[in-house]
C-alpha cells in the first residue's frame, strides 16, 4: 500500500512539473510573440511615416516643375533612386501615367475610343502565345462592364454569382473580373494600361511606348502634353522587411488621389 501511496504520489508531481513546464513554454511563446507584434506594429508605423514624407516631397518637387515638358529623368519613369530617410533605406520611383492608355475613358458614355482600346487589346493579344479573342468585343465588355445602366446577365451566371462594376476602374487590374479577360491577356496589357482618375485619355505622345501611341493614333483619344498624373512606388526595408507604398498624385494640383500601402501594379 505504501508502495502505491509512493507511485501515486511520484505520477503526481510528474504531472505537476509536466504541466508548469508546458505553462512556461507557453507563456515565454506569448510573451514572444506579443513583443515581435508590438515591434512589427513599431516598423509599420514607422514606415508609413517615411513613406508619406517622401509623398510630400515628391508632391512639392512636381508642384514647383515649371512644366512637365521636360521632366528630370528621360522617358516615362524615373529610374529607382535609392534613398536614406531617418537611416533606413527607402526606393522611390515616379512614374508619368499618361503613357497608358487610360481604361476609364473607355466608361464614359460620350464618344469612347473603343476602337483605340480595340487595337491595343489586338498588340496584346499578337504578344500573348496561344491567346485568340475579339478584341473589338472585349473593348465593348469593357465599357459596358463600367456603365452603370448596364447588367450583363453573363456576371449573374458566374459561380460565384456576382454584378458587373457600374463604375469607373480605381485599379487597372480590375480587367480580369471582365468576362473575356483572362491572366495572360493581363500580363501583356498591364504595362500600356491604367485606371487614373477622369475618363479624359490624353497620351504623351513623345514618351509613351509605341503600343499606345499606335493605338491612339488618328482615333478617338486626345493626344495632349497636358501631363497631370504621376504613380509615386516606394519601398521601405526595415529589420529585413519591405514596406510598400503606391500613391496616384496629381502634380499641377500638389495632391494625393489615391494612396495604397501595397506594391503598384506592373
Amino acid at each position: 500500500m505504501k508502495d502505491r501511496n509512493s507511485g501515486a504520489a511520484l505520477i503526481t508531481a510528474l504531472l505537476v512539473v509536466a504541466i508548469a513546464s508546458v505553462t512556461a513554454v507557453t507563456m515565454t511563446m506569448r510573451d514572444s510573440q506579443q513583443v515581435f507584434r508590438a515591434a512589427t506594429i513599431q516598423d509599420q508605423d514607422r514606415a508609413r511615416h517615411l513613406t508619406q514624407g517622401a509623398e510630400t516631397v515628391a508632391l512639392h518637387m512636381l508642384e514647383r516643375l515649371p512644366n512637365y515638358d521636360d521632366l528630370p529623368w528621360d522617358g516615362c519613369a524615373s529610374p529607382t533612386l535609392p534613398l536614406e530617410l531617418e537611416g533606413v533605406g527607402v526606393r522611390a520611383r515616379l512614374e508619368n501615367l499618361h503613357c497608358r492608355f487610360n481604361l476609364n475613358s473607355v466608361g464614359r458614355a460620350d464618344d469612347p475610343p473603343l476602337e483605340a482600346f480595340a487595337g491595343l487589346i489586338e498588340h496584346a493579344l499578337a504578344a500573348t502565345e496561344g491567346q485568340s479573342g475579339n478584341a473589338q468585343r472585349l473593348a465593348v465588355a469593357v465599357h459596358d462592364w463600367m456603365n452603370p445602366e448596364t447588367d450583363d446577365p453573363v456576371y449573374r451566371g458566374l459561380e460565384p454569382p456576382r454584378l458587373s462594376g457600374n463604375r469607373p476602374m480605381r485599379l487597372a487590374s480590375e480587367l480580369l473580373q471582365v468576362h473575356g479577360f483572362d491572366p495572360d491577356l493581363w500580363q501583356a496589357l498591364a504595362p500600356w494600361v491604367v485606371a487614373r482618375p477622369g475618363t479624359d485619355n490624353a497620351i504623351d505622345m513623345e514618351r509613351a511606348p509605341d503600343p499606345v501611341t499606335t493605338a491612339a493614333l488618328g482615333q478617338a483619344t486626345e493626344q495632349s502634353r497636358d501631363i497631370r498624373y504621376f504613380r509615386l512606388q516606394l519601398v521601405v526595408r526595415i529589420a529585413g522587411r519591405d514596406y510598400f507604398h503606391c500613391a496616384i498624385l496629381d502634380g499641377p494640383n500638389g495632391r494625393t488621389i489615391i494612396r495604397e500601402h501595397a506594391p503598384c501594379e506592373p
